[in-house]
This record gives structure tokens, C-alpha cells and sequence, in this order.
């Protein structure tokens, strides 16, 4: 193209940032020059920042995948889409699948999801990395934990800030026949060389005053990623009516896990809690039949790292409709009239206590992670188109 060379490279670059993911992934075939622009890992690093934000300026937007039900007496019928966050109206289709396989939404980080599918008798038989902007997925390869392992199927996905490298973490007790033994084994997979390494110093949480340290990582496929760390809740206190109170949290430039205490509750009654992103802060929502609550993670305050951001009443309707899957289901805060969650394909106002449906056409029975455009797996790594998954 003799036009490239008017202007030098970087002029270039600056003008192929500001374009779309989608744009960019045609435009790589237009010459060698342009290809190479856009391949650089930091061309792709500062586009993402500025789509991230973007987007923050603008509507969020939320990928779902929604199962639909049975296709014939064996299939299953699933469905990837694009949907705005404020109404989960359909911005787009990006996959859909009819097959004996069923998929799960196991984390997501800056545009990319881990994905698991499922074989018919409900054995995880397949990891995937999908960018959904650019509709690429990875496989990656199996990896099987050592025989003196459990194996709880616990995974954490993430970006490692320092290296510039995303990484799928395998996470597993010591097997013992002691249920509370404290050992914790992982396994890490890096996407630069595509390769696992296991960890064989296991980090040992028995330090935790915790009845079942088992406990501390049931709620790892909720996870929430966050300034280079993924954090999920942790122990229930089985004196304080399902009161979370522990935050775990894996620093994935370390690879190391720790814990943090959540802020005490004077709630005495059953209550609910969630974690989620309140602009761009880390935020735990906590509700009861009778109020609800919103706590602020200051990371840089050691001594008292929570802040109350909000306390008010909340409705029986709303407990009900966050309690129907509880804390294993995501929830995303819109600041549209007053402040919502969107919780599934319902919302619940914290200002009002009122629950609305968003959209009445989708299935109940779905996964929604935040999204973000991406050129990541667009080239470098084998990642095929999504049309061609097997």
C-alpha cells in the first residue's frame, strides 16, 4: 500500500488504536507494516486501556450465555450474545450450539472467558479461552493434578499486570483424610508458552481460626478479577447465619493466595452477600430480608481496609430473588436511577427495593460476565474461530 509510506509508524499507530477490534482483525491483511502494528503486544495492551475506557464512559456491556433447553432428546442448545447492561437488549450474536455438551462460564478477565464444557454424564472434558470480541477461542491443553491430589474442579483466571500475561490457576487440597487439613496445592498455566507448572510449595491456610478450610474456596467460580488479582468470598461463619467472613485472593504476579477479613455485620438474621465492581473499586453487597449494605475495599488502608458506601432498608422480594441461587450467581451494579444490580435477567433497585425483569425473552439459566474489546488471541497463539469449535 503506497500510501503507508506518507506517514511514519507511529503516525500509523496512532491512527489504527483509536479503531475497533473487529476493524483492526481486517486490517491486518492490508500490508506487512500495518500487521505488525497491530500484532505488537503493546499496540494490544493500549488498545484494550483504551477501549477499557471507553466503555466505562459510555454503557457497560455484558456477554451472556444462555441455555435455552433441549434440542431433540440428547442436545442441549446454547447461546452466546452481546447484550447492553442497562436492559440486556441483544447487541449481537456471536455463537451459538446444539450438541450433547453442556458450558459453564468459569472466570473472565479484560474481554477473555474460560469456558468449560461438559460430556453428557457431566465430566469437564475441555477448557477454552474465548475472545468473544473478535470470536476466537483456544483450547487449552489437558493438564491432570498428581495422583496425591484432590481434584474439586477450582479454577481462577486472570492477568498478571507485571508480566503481561494471562493465566489459568488449578487449584487443589492435599488429599489426607483429614477434611480440614490446610494444604493447598496449584497448578499454573500461562498463555505466553502455553504450558502448565505446578507449584509444589502448597500454601497452607490452617493459620485461618476456620472450622473447614475447605470452605475458603467454594466460591472460586465467582470470582471477580481485579488490579491484577482475582477474589471470590470465602468461609461462612456457622454462627452468624451464612455470614461470609473471609476474602480470598489470588495475586496472579505472585502466584500466591491470601485472605482478608470482611467488615463484622451486626446482621442477625439470615443474610446474603456478593462481591462486585463498584466503578473502580472492589465492593461487597450484603443483604437481609430486613437491609441491606454496601462495603469499599480500600487496598492501601491496612488497619481498616472497608468502607461503608451505603446502608438502607431492602425488600422480602428482592431477598428472595438474590437468594434463589444465592452467592453463586453474579451480580452487576448499574448507578442508573438511584443505583441496581443486575442479577440474571432481573434487577433489583437498592434506593427503591424493587425488582423488575429486564428481558422477558431470555432463559433464566445463564452466564454473564462483563465486556470488553480485545485483539488478544488474534494471532500468536493458534486460536481458531468460534464457527469451527468441534
Amino acid at each position: 500500500m503506497k500510501s503507508s509510506n506518507y506517514l511514519p509508524p507511529e503516525v500509523w499507530t496512532q491512527i489504527l488504536i483509536t479503531l475497533p477490534a473487529k476493524t483492526l482483525v481486517r486490517f491486518r491483511c492490508v500490508c506487512k507494516s500495518w500487521c505488525s502494528i497491530i500484532d505488537n503486544p503493546d499496540f494490544i495492551h493500549t488498545h484494550f486501556q483504551l477501549c477499557k475506557i471507553n466503555s466505562g464512559n459510555n454503557n457497560k456491556l455484558l456477554v451472556a450465555l444462555e441455555f435455552l433447553g433441549r434440542n431433540g432428546d440428547e442436545d442441549y442448545e446454547y447461546l452466546l450474545t452481546v447484550r447492553q447492561a442497562e436492559t440486556l437488549r441483544n447487541l449481537g450474536r456471536i455463537f451459538s450450539k446444539s450438541d450433547s455438551y453442556s458450558y459453564k462460564i468459569m472466570g473472565s478477565c479484560n474481554g477473555l472467558l474460560l469456558v468449560a464444557r461438559y460430556g453428557p454424564r457431566g465430566y469437564r472434558e475441555e477448557l477454552r479461552l474465548w475472545n468473544p470480541c473478535i470470536r476466537k477461542s483456544l483450547v487449552i491443553p489437558t493438564y491432570s493434578l498428581p495422583p496425591f491430589l484432590c481434584d474439586p474442579e477450582m479454577y481462577v483466571f486472570g492477568f498478571a499486570p507485571d508480566s503481561r500475561d494471562y493465566k489459568v490457576v488449578k487449584l487443589a487440597f492435599g488429599s489426607s483424610q483429614d477434611e480440614e487439613s490446610g494444604d493447598m496445592y496449584f497448578a499454573v498455566y500461562t498463555l505466553s508458552n502455553q504450558q502448565w507448572t505446578v507449584r509444589n510449595d502448597p500454601v497452607n491456610v490452617s493459620i485461618l481460626n476456620i472450622y473447614n478450610r475447605r470452605e475458603l474456596f467454594n466460591f472460586v467460580s465467582t470470582a471477580v478479577f481485579f488490579q491484577g488479582s482475582a477474589y471470590w468470598l470465602g468461609e461462612k461463619d456457622n454462627n452468624m447465619s451464612g455470614l461470609f467472613t473471609h476474602l480470598g485472593c489470588f495475586d496472579f504476579d505472585r502466584e500466591s493466595i491470601t485472605f482478608l477479613e470482611l467488615p463484622i455485620s451486626l446482621e442477625k438474621s439470615y443474610c446474603l452477600s456478593f462481591l462486585f465492581l463498584l466503578g473502580g473499586s472492589l465492593a461487597v453487597f450484603r443483604m437481609s430480608s430486613a437491609t441491606s449494605s454496601i462495603w469499599v475495599l480500600d487496598q492501601n488502608n491496612q488497619k481498616d481496609p472497608w468502607t461503608l458506601w451505603f446502608s438502607g432498608k431492602s425488600s422480602f422480594e428482592g431477598f428472595l430473588l438474590l437468594k434463589r441461587h444465592g452467592s453463586r450467581k453474579k451480580i452487576f451494579y448499574c448507578e442508573k436511577d438511584g443505583g441496581y444490580f443486575v442479577y440474571g435477567k432481573k434487577t433489583y433497585n437498592i434506593v427503591s427495593c424493587q425488582v423488575d425483569e429486564l428481558n422477558n425473552s431470555m432463559s433464566s439459566y445463564l452466564d454473564l460476565e462483563m465486556y470488553s474489546e480485545t485483539l488478544m488471541l488474534s494471532t500468536g497463539y493458534g486460536a481458531r474461530d468460534l464457527r469451527f469449535f468441534p
